[in-house]
């Protein structure tokens, strides 16, 4: 029977409560992961500790894993150091703030165990925020239709992804060269290496989501990685020269307006 395990990370201001219906989530699955693996990035407070402390003894999940990075180093680099730590044949991710159905992992395995050629299952998401609102987030369901969409954003809802752990590792894991884009960057070389995709067309995970995301997504230090990892997609052949231009001049003007405006856009692209 093929094992699961579920990477995920915390830092400092994420909030226990949230934390706690995170793990809750994972733990309380139908079809449960053999191995948890978490990994706290940099200290963090005695909250949210103790949340993870009472998840050490479940008896839902086999094996609790908890790696302590003396210091925060960013999302990649707190994933990439928990990735050797996942044993199991899929490597499913989790945020912290996040909330899986409990059918996800089930129905995600279920995908895998009908066509073996994949590498990488998805979901559709619903983002949704503390005053009520949600949006649900969808994105194509066959691979082609995902490769040719990632050529102009990213598709792909990243907490809601399950890996075959040969071809996550066979990729090199994340890269921090492009900022906050590291999904995204690891998103294509998959597509690259030749790993096939497919996405639930139902929502299997529910993310939060708020004006502070479109106000990080947002600045020049972003238009920067923006233009640097466009021009990366175009050198590697991934682009064609007018995708490039074309996307390149969208997304630095996207960059570079308002929060407010960022947020119109993407409730544009989301149903």
């Amino acid at each position: 029977m093929s094992t699961v395990s579920v990477l995920m990370t915390t830092y400092a201001k994420e909030k226990a409560a949230y934390l706690a219906q995170s793990l809750e989530s994972i733990f309380g699955q139908t079809r449960p992961p053999e191995q948890m693996v978490l990994v706290i990035d940099g200290p963090v407070g005695d909250d949210q500790l103790a949340v993870i402390e009472g998840f050490r003894c479940d008896p839902r999940v086999k094996r609790f894993d908890v790696l302590q990075l003396a210091k925060q180093g960013g999302l990649a680099e707190a994933l990439n150091a928990g990735i050797p730590h996942c044993t199991g044949d899929f490597i499913a991710r989790m945020d912290s703030d996040d909330i899986s159905v409990p059918e996800r992992l089930e129905l995600q395995l279920a995908e895998f165990e009908r066509d073996p050629s994949l590498a990488a299952v998805g979901s559709w998401s619903e983002e949704f925020q503390e005053d009520g609102k949600r949006v649900i987030k969808i994105c194509p369901v066959k691979h082609d239709m995902i490769v040719g969409a990632l050529r102009w954003r990213n598709v792909l809802v990243h907490p809601s992804m399950t890996f075959r752990a040969e071809a996550f590792r066979n990729v090199g894991g994340y890269s921090a060269r492009f900022g906050k884009m590291e999904d995204y960057d690891l998103f294509v070389r998959l597509a690259q290496s030749g790993a096939r995709f497919r996405c639930v067309p139902k929502v299997l995970v529910h993310a939060r989501w708020g004006i502070d995301l479109c106000e990080r997504r947002g600045g020049l230090d972003y238009l920067v990685h923006e233009i640097k990892f466009r021009s990366d997609l175009y050198r590697r052949g991934f682009l064609s020269f007018w995708q490039y231009v074309i996307t390149t001049c969208l997304y630095s003007a996207f960059r570079l307006t308002s929060a407010q405006s960022r947020r119109l856009a993407y409730a544009m692209v989301r149903r």
